[in-house]
């Protein structure tokens, strides 16, 4: 499958840690606003059944912002996406109606009702969502992290400084990349300075449903990434580039 780009609006912005992938249609589920939200407010078990029936995905982050720049791939990862990405989430959604949403909050029935009843943001000074015209049927979605992004840099304390060098495989390479050296100074990477594409969403045709993923228990919603060590050291992947393969 050939891969297409979707970058998010520039104007795309939510001021918090909550987003949600899932459909115009919430998968034909017959969910109102006031159930979704009334799920995802606590119901340990309710989301979880959201995740088997790939009605959406609810995603925390460590931060706000996260989702804020990313892009979404329709299709396979290009040899160097697959090399890149450090982290990933997985899950499964139901896209009968063939418009894929990502929602920033999904914790108040306003964003809901909004998401739902309108083709684009009403307020071009508030766009807290996005709808992307895909084929309608059901898909694989995949939320990757790449070198940069915040679920990253906060793995690396995980993976822990005294280990860095060996993990990002410095000792084949001639000299440190300008990314590591940075973050040496200031214990984390700063995508902007490196021009660093965060984090991608891709979506092709679902073959097999993916294990669930984990979901908090305490907060409901899914943040936890599943991390590898790359097998070189990463240069990670340039966000001027896939905006031009994307305007191209």
């Amino acid at each position: 499958m050939s891969q297409q780009i979707f970058p998010i609006d520039q104007r795309f912005f939510n001021d918090g840690a909550w987003y949600v992938l899932s459909s115009t249609s919430l998968g034909n589920s017959g969910l109102t606003p006031e159930e979704m939200v009334n799920i995802l407010q606590g119901d340990l078990e309710g989301v979880r059944q959201l995740l088997v029936d790939g009605i959406c995905l609810p995603l925390f982050f460590p931060g706000d912002c996260a989702l804020d720049q990313v892009a979404i791939v329709l299709g396979d990862l290009t040899a160097e996406q697959e090399s890149e990405w450090l982290g990933r989430i997985q899950s499964k959604l139901h896209i009968p109606c063939g418009e894929f949403l990502v929602l920033g909050g999904g914790g108040c029935e306003e964003d809901w009702d909004m998401a739902i009843h309108h083709p684009a943001p009403p307020d071009p000074h508030f766009c807290n969502f996005q709808k992307f015209k895909i084929p309608p049927g059901d898909y694989l979605v995949e939320v990757y992290a790449f070198l940069g992004s915040m679920n990253f840099n906060f793995q690396l304390d995980e993976i822990g400084r005294e280990n860095w060098e060996q993990w990002f495989h410095l000792q084949e390479i001639p000299a440190p990349p300008e990314w590591f050296k940075s973050l040496l100074k200031n214990d984390y990477i700063d995508s902007e300075d490196f021009d660093l594409q965060e984090y991608l969403i891709r979506l092709s045709p679902l073959q097999e449903s993916p294990p669930l993923p984990a979901v908090d228990e305490e907060l409901s919603w899914c943040g936890y990434y599943q991390f590898r060590q790359p097998q070189h050291c990463p240069r990670g992947l340039s966000r001027s580039r896939l905006l031009a393969q994307a305007a191209g």
